[in-house]
This record gives structure tokens, C-alpha cells and sequence, in this order.
């Protein structure tokens, strides 16, 4: 049992202020901010808050000095929510899904000298203690019974040598308050070894997890951290329980690796820095690029979230990581509008079991927020949602014009697709002007582009350019192709929105071996699954591009020489230039792609054959 010291009445104020904020997206109401600032007032006083208020009691004298100055003497805190204002308690967990309650520590500004290293009974060691107070703690008549059950506790245990925390520092804990008990919350408290002050203590969306040495968040079984060991890795699997109710294919688990700066980019790709990491048995590596502080795991991409995570290469490189809920509402209809931020690399192994659609998912490139990517059930889903457009953007004979449906039946568009947001406003502005018939599909691919801002409605009527770019691949395609199409469309994508990759790939473009260049234009004309248009400009830089950039710089000579020119329509029409791609051995597609393969490293981390910085 856990011993309580003797109640006394007085009050100490956590004021809790009440926000009316709201994402762009129209997320559920935020209810309260993260901290709740203490401060301290006699019993019967009356303090004049800003806005709205929640007033917890202090049940003993050093809850209401908000400190423990003297642990030897008295160990405790004990704070209890105002009754008349638990009310206002419920909103935050039907906002956020789930609720923490964080408190922030430090060192009292006069501390005792007399602590002692002594511990809570019944085996919970550790020289601060974080717990909740129930309804079941009370006695009818409100007062905190004198001796209290056991309960799950986050502890805190720092070497032995530490009799109190260095005077600039701070210590958070937070636990997780059960859903089925947040009803019965009343309070909590604190136990602690060492004289230690109250910072803060607030609610926030439930968090599991580490962030730096100083701020560890337990699920609701509590736990124990140990702050003398420098190990990064953490266990989530205590977090299931308090996830489990909550997840939904509009809510999901989400876990978020803080990372340090990265080191400057070797000049070797195989010296790329790197960590690996271990979470629920699977094995997922993860490249360091220049100005890359985070990386986003969501547990539909994993295969076991709920596992332990265990760092087995680059622990230095990491700061925190952690899981929390997000939130991606659906569309009254079940259609999803909204992205699930992850690495491309991610993509093609996602499993569709865990879609929250069935005809397809929808991500966004974390480390280019805007390009969208669509991955499909089949080519049938993804030929209602882009052939059109297809046509409308790059065939020859239909570009600018909009195909009806019965012109569409045997006609090949793509099996992979990437549209920019100027390409992207002009079809459905002009589907607009001249009342064509878009079906299901497309109007959806509307509404998506317009939620996310990659296309906006237009004063004068029609669509005008947002920011971004759309990416598509289907499931129908094999994995080898999947990940060869996520390369290749992302590298177009990244083509749409920066400009300076543009002008590095027109420069290698312009400075480009001339036969090797005729030779590609001439196979882009005799396929006629692609039929693009020679005369843009615009797009022979781009598909010049990506397909020099969609395998590794070792494949790329070999790919022109071995495959395309060895095709039977190529040898037909152009046998000179396809005996010089052979005989070349693709060099002149080898040194343009290295070239841009050594730019986006220097940029991004990325190389030939490869956009992502997550492998598994």
C-alpha cells in the first residue's frame, strides 16, 4: 500500500486554458493546450483567470508549495482535479482518442540537502514516481483515503550519486490515463527521493515514447526509466492496449523517429550514413539526408508496431522517438482525402489489407510535403482515375482535348502516371467550361487535389495551380516494377516542384551525347503505349530524365543497350542507332545519369534508381 501524508486544505491552481483551434484540414477541436501553468493561492481565495480555468486541490503541504523540498521528511504530492470542474475534462478525450497527463519537474530554487535514496515499497524503485488518483481513492465525504492500492507508476531512476537535478535542468514524465478509467480520474501524484519543484502538469494527446534524455512517456502500465543508461531502444508493446480501442481506419498509430543533424554527405552513395533499426521483428534501414530531423512510421505500413524497437546501427543519430495518434478523417462517403505522410520507400511493400480504402491509398512524400502518391487496387481503378488525363496531358493526336469514354475503350494510357498542378487545373478547368462528363473517379481526384491545395478554385471560374504534383502506381504491377515506377514517377515529381532540378537536368539535357538523345526521342515515337509529344519541351527534359534516374547508374547503360535497343520496332526503324547504343554500351545515358545521380545526392540523399531513404 502506498502511505499518504496527512491532508491538509489548500488550494493550488493548474490552469488549463481552454483554445478553440482547428487545423486547415477541419481536425476535431483542440480542447487544451499541452501545459498547465501552477500556481498557488490560500484556501477560500478567489483568483482572476483568463478564459476558462481548471482548479485542482492540493491535498497536502507540498502539494500546495508544489514541491517536495525535503523527501526524507515527506515524499508526496497529492493534487485533486476540482470536482465542479471534471466536466470539462471529457471533451479532450473524445477530441484527442486518447489522453496523457505530462508533468514537468525541476530543481527547487531552495533545496534541502537531506534527500535520501530511498524508494517506493513493494519493488517500485525509482527516485521519482508519477501516478493518477481515482474516485475509488476518496472516501464518501471527498478526502483522500489514508493508505492508497497499488498502481501502475512512471518511474524515473537517475544514479545514485544524483541527490538532485542540475539547477538548468528539467524532467518530464507522462503517462497515459486508461479510457475506460478517465471517467473516475481525480488527480494525481508524485513521488520523489530527491527535492524537486513543480514546472507544470497538463493533458495532451496520448504519447508513448522518449524525446532527448530529459521527457519519457509511458503508456497506461507505467514503467521504468533509467537514466543512466544510454541504450535509445524502447518497447511499445505495453502500447497496445491503450491504442487498440482507438485505431480505425480514420485514426492511426503513428510513430515518429527525432533525429539529429545529419552529418555533411559523403561523396560516395556507399558511404552514405545510416541507421537501422528493429521494431515488432521486422528490420527497416533508414539514409541520412542533408536537413533531415524526422522520419514517420504509421503501424498500417508495419508489420507488428506493437513490438519492441531496437536500434542496431547509428544510435548517436537519434534523438527521440515516439507514438502517438493521428488523425485522417474520412469523407462522409469513406472516401480518403487526406495523405498519409511516409518515405516512398515505404509504399511498395504497404499492405492493401490495411488500406483505408478499398480501390486505393493515399501518401505524401514526408521529405517533399505536396507530392501525392496514389497506389491502386488494379489498373482498372487507376485507369478511371488518370486515363483521361492521360491523354488529355501527354498522347499525341489528343493532347489538350478531353476523350470521351467510348474513344477510351482499347486504348492504352499508362501503368504508372505523374501530373503537375498547372497540367493538373487547365483538364479540369477545361472539363468545367464545356460541362464534360468526368466520371466517379475523377471528380474524387478533384476533391483530393482540392484538399490538399495542389489545385484552387478560381475567382473568374474554373481551377487555377495550388502547389504539388500526383504520382500513381496499381498493385496489379509486379514488385520489381513497383519499385522501378516509384523511382521513376518520383523523380518527376520532384521535377514539378523544383525548379533548380529542372534547370540542372536541362543543362545535362542540352550537353548530352546527340545520338544517344535522337535514339530516345525516336523510341518515345515508335511506342505506342507512350506516343509522347516531341515538340515539349518541357516534357522531353522530364521523361529524359527519369529514365536515365529510374535504375542505378551501373544499370542505366546496360537498360538502353541491352533492353530498348534490342527491342524489335526499335531494330526495324532505327538499326544505325540502335547497333551505336549497343556498341556504346549506353555510356552516353551512363554519364548523364551519373551526373544527376551525384546532384540529388548532394541534395537530398537520393541516388539513381532510388528517391527513398527508407528500405526494408
Amino acid at each position: 500500500m502506498l502511505k499518504k501524508i496527512k491532508i491538509r486544505s489548500s488550494y493550488l491552481f493548474c490552469v488549463i486554458l481552454l483554445t478553440s483551434c482547428f487545423s486547415c484540414s477541419s481536425k476535431s477541436q483542440v480542447l487544451f493546450q499541452p501545459n498547465l501553468h501552477l500556481q498557488t493561492a490560500s484556501a477560500g481565495s478567489e483568483k482572476d483567470f483568463s478564459g476558462e480555468s481548471l482548479p485542482m486541490e492540493a491535498l497536502n503541504n507540498n502539494g500546495k508549495k508544489g514541491a517536495i523540498l525535503n523527501p526524507e521528511k515527506s515524499a508526496y504530492i497529492y493534487l485533486a482535479v476540482n470536482p465542479e470542474q471534471l466536466p470539462q475534462l471529457a471533451p479532450a478525450l473524445e477530441s484527442w482518442g486518447g489522453v496523457s497527463c505530462r508533468i514537468t519537474l525541476a530543481n527547487p530554487p531552495e533545496k534541502k540537502n537531506s534527500a535520501t535514496n530511498t524508494s517506493i515499497s513493494s519493488g517500485n524503485q525509482g527516485n521519482l514516481a508519477f501516478g493518477f488518483l481515482y474516485q475509488s481513492d476518496f472516501t464518501s465525504s471527498g478526502k483522500l483515503k489514508e493508505s492508497l492500492s497499488e498502481r501502475p507508476l512512471a518511474r524515473c531512476l537517475t544514479p545514485l550519486e544524483q541527490q538532485h537535478l542540475p539547477s538548468d535542468q528539467q524532467i518530464s514524465l507522462s503517462m497515459v490515463i486508461p479510457a475506460q478509467d478517465f471517467g473516475d480520474f481525480r488527480g494525481i501524484l508524485l513521488y520523489s527521493t530527491v527535492p524537486v519543484s513543480i514546472v507544470s502538469v497538463g493533458l495532451q494527446p496520448m504519447e508513448i515514447g522518449f524525446s532527448g534524455t530529459d521527457s519519457y512517456s509511458f503508456s497506461s502500465q507505467g514503467g521504468l526509466w533509467d537514466r543512466s543508461q544510454a541504450s535509445a531502444d524502447f518497447d511499445f508493446t505495453a502500447a497496445k492496449k491503450d491504442f487498440a480501442a482507438v485505431i480505425s481506419p480514420a485514426r492511426s498509430a503513428l510513430i515518429s523517429l527525432s533525429l539529429k543533424p545529419s552529418p555533411a554527405m559523403p561523396e560516395k552513395t556507399s558511404q552514405q550514413p545510416q541507421l537501422r533499426f528493429q521494431i515488432g521483428g521486422e528490420v527497416i534501414r533508414l539514409r541520412r539526408a542533408p536537413n533531415q530531423r524526422k522520419a514517420s512510421f504509421h503501424d498500417k505500413g508495419l508489420e507488428n508496431p506493437f513490438g519492441a524497437f531496437t536500434l542496431l546501427q547509428g544510435e548517436d543519430m537519434v534523438e527521440g522517438i515516439t507514438m502517438t495518434l493521428e488523425e485522417k478523417p474520412l469523407r462522409h462517403d469513406g472516401a480518403v482525402l487526406e495523405p498519409l505522410a511516409t518515405d516512398p520507400g515505404m509504399i511498395p511493400l504497404w499492405s492493401q489489407t490495411s488500406w483505408r480504402h478499398e480501390d486505393y491509398e493515399l501518401f505524401e512524400w514526408e521529405q517533399f510535403p505536396g507530392i501525392l502518391f496514389f497506389d491502386t487496387a488494379d489498373y482498372k481503378v487507376q485507369d478511371d482515375f488518370f486515363k483521361r488525363l492521360a491523354f488529355y496531358t501527354e498522347k499525341t493526336g489528343y493532347i489538350g482535348t478531353l476523350v470521351h469514354d467510348k474513344d477510351l475503350v482499347g486504348k492504352h494510357g499508362f501503368n504508372a502516371h505523374d501530373y503537375r498542378s498547372e497540367t493538373l487545373a487547365a483538364f479540369f478547368s477545361l472539363a468545367e467550361s464545356t460541362n464534360f462528363p468526368l466520371n466517379e473517379k475523377e471528380n474524387l481526384l478533384k476533391d483530393i487535389l482540392l484538399h490538399n491545395g495542389i489545385i484552387k478554385k478560381a475567382a473568374g471560374g474554373g481551377y487555377e495551380s495550388g502547389y504539388g504534383a500526383i504520382i500513381s502506381l496499381s498493385q496489379e504491377s509486379a514488385l520489381y516494377l513497383r519499385y522501378t515506377f516509384v523511382a521513376h514517377e518520383g523523380f518527376h515529381g520532384l521535377f514539378f516542384v523544383n525548379e533548380d532540378f529542372r534547370s540542372k537536368v536541362a543543362s545535362v539535357y542540352d550537353n548530352a551525347d546527340p545520338l544517344s538523345l535522337h535514339f530516345l526521342h525516336r523510341y518515345f515515337n515508335l511506342q505506342a503505349s507512350l506516343n509522347y509529344n516531341l515538340d515539349d519541351t518541357y516534357l522531353m527534359h522530364n521523361e529524359f530524365m527519369a529514365y536515365v534516374m529510374q535504375q542505378s547508374v551501373a544499370q542505366t547503360g546496360s537498360y538502353f543497350a541491352d533492353n530498348l535497343a534490342q527491342r524489335g520496332s526499335m531494330l526495324r526503324a532505327e538499326p544505325e542507332l540502335c547497333a551505336y547504343i549497343q556498341d556504346t554500351k549506353g555510356s552516353g545515358f551512363s554519364k548523364a545519369s551519373q551526373v544527376l545521380s551525384d546532384y540529388v545526392f548532394q541534395r537530398w540523399g537520393m541516388e539513381a534508381g532510388r528517391i527513398s531513404l527508407v528500405g526494408r
